[in-house]
């Protein structure tokens, strides 16, 4: 998505962290190597989400340090981040979550035992130029869930491409199924693209 912004305004296009309860905690730099945690405001922590231990991958958890109106003491914030391990080619030491925001804990899906982030799809989707718009379709196979990834595509082999570049990525075989163009909704605002039948 940040290519396409980036292409079509000729201009580059930071991330940057925040939310109500929080303000904003994190800031990317010139490398675009993910987001910087601004430590001199917050206290961050990343843990597993099941156990509460550590982790270096997991859920984002914060400390704000100087809101005097609304301090939040280990705010459990339902983002799934990567603490990243090598340092900032721009030198700053702050924390840093690679890759930013990796997605939504509450919007994991579980496909054959395997856990997957609607992110993660779309990470693989806007790999494809050619794909204008894609919907992730969750629904029932006996006792379990299965996902489609439908995507309004020219052709059938764009379709195929996806599909192997999914099961490269995430592991696991999703089916992909081309629509007509201009055939899934489109928004004004957040995109709502997971769809349970």
């Amino acid at each position: 998505m940040r290519a396409r912004i980036e292409d079509g305004w000729g201009a580059r296009a930071f991330d940057h962290g925040g939310m109500t309860e929080m303000g904003a905690y994190g800031y990317e730099c010139t490398q675009q190597a993910g987001l910087h945690v601004n430590e001199s405001e917050f206290i961050v922590e990343v843990i597993d989400p099941a156990t509460a231990a550590p982790s270096r991958d997991g859920e984002l958890v914060l400390t704000n340090l100087g809101r005097v109106g609304s301090p939040v003491v280990r705010y459990r914030t339902g983002d799934h981040v990567r603490l990243a391990e090598a340092p900032c080619p721009c030198g700053r030491t702050f924390h840093r979550l690679e890759g930013g925001i990796l997605g939504r804990l509450d919007d994991m899906l579980i496909v054959r035992g395997v856990n997957v982030f609607p992110a993660a799809i779309e990470g693989v989707v806007r790999r494809f130029p050619a794909i204008d718009e894609f919907q992730i379709e969750v629904f029932r196979a006996g006792e379990l869930d299965e996902v489609r990834v439908l995507v309004e595509v020219g052709d059938t082999a764009g379709a195929s491409r996806l599909q192997e570049a999914l099961r490269a990525s995430l592991g696991i075989r999703l089916e992909v199924a081309p629509v007509p163009p201009r055939s899934l909704p489109r928004y004004e605002l957040k995109a709502r693209r997971v769809v349970r039948r």
